[in-house]
């Protein structure tokens, strides 16, 4: 009973307010119909005073036919929206964003300290070449199969048991690094090692035996004699050093400019989506 005197009220109420909207319409119809006229006439006059599309200076003759052309095409498509799911204008909309955010990084000239930190770090992209001297043995996956570890901690005991052992290219199987290798670049052994071998060869010390050491080919003992750095000119690299520090630092910064805006949009993890 409580439920329908209450949507009763409510009829009521509803059939009161449409009563006063009839007859402010009957009353104020001129009145209503004088304002929405000069709508209508403002809005046209707003449209005729917007000022013709005009093609660039640079865009003369046939070009300025075609630039106006081009331009009346642009925002007739922007208003129909076909620039929504396009993905050709998305890459090329990114790319200028991307480039927007590379001009907009100001990077500071690097001191003298800086510079020749930077050279010194990057010697080998300047001229720096460490050269390796090593012995080396070698045990072939092929030939020793299932007994591969096995045999080479054999031979890894005999080796650090006599440091100085005269031999120890008899107990090498063949590779093409030979057992003895003086003065290799980085370069020459990622060449006969692979890459993540010759990664572990830069970070051993000299002196003992170290190993084994695996590669695709098998398992390698090596012992290294001498390490030597030469280092660049600095003098003569000066200049492409600088531009190769300023075009890093520029690249890191306009990262991180790129991590706070997708942290901003709610990236999670931006940091690992880089």
């Amino acid at each position: 009973m409580a439920s329908s005197t209450k949507w009763g009220n409510f009829d009521m109420r509803l059939q009161k307010f449409i009563d006063a909207l009839s007859r402010l319409q009957h009353r104020h119809a001129p009145l209503l119909f004088l304002a929405l006229g000069a709508a209508l006439f403002a809005a046209d006059i707003l449209h005729r005073s917007t000022p013709p599309l005009v093609a660039p200076d640079a865009a003369a003759g046939q070009g300025a036919t075609r630039w106006l052309e081009d331009e009346v095409l642009y925002r007739e498509a922007l208003a129909r929206g076909l620039d929504d799911g396009d993905l050709i204008v998305r890459r090329r909309l990114a790319q200028k964003m991307r480039l927007l955010l590379e001009t907009g990084v100001d990077v500071a000239e690097p001191d003298a300290n800086t510079l020749q930190h930077w050279i010194d770090t990057h010697a080998e992209r300047y001229g720096g070449v460490t050269q390796l001297s090593m012995d080396h043995v070698f045990l072939s996956r092929a030939r020793h199969d299932t007994e591969l570890e096995q045999d080479a901690e054999r031979v890894a005991a005999r080796l650090r048991a006599d440091n100085d052992v005269g031999d120890f290219a008899a107990l090498s199987d063949p590779h093409p690094a030979s057992t003895r290798i003086d003065n290799a670049s980085s370069h020459d052994t990622e060449r006969l090692f692979g890459k993540a071998l010759a990664q572990q060869l830069a970070q051993l010390p000299e002196g003992g035996w170290q190993g084994p050491l695996s590669s695709p080919l098998g398992l390698h003992l090596v012992r290294i004699r001498s390490r030597q750095l030469q280092t660049p000119d600095y003098a003569a690299v000066q200049a492409r050093a600088q531009r190769d520090y300023l075009i890093e630092q520029r690249r890191l910064h306009t990262q991180d400019a790129l991590k706070a805006l997708m942290t901003r949009y709610g990236v999670a993890d931006a940091g690992a989506s880089s």
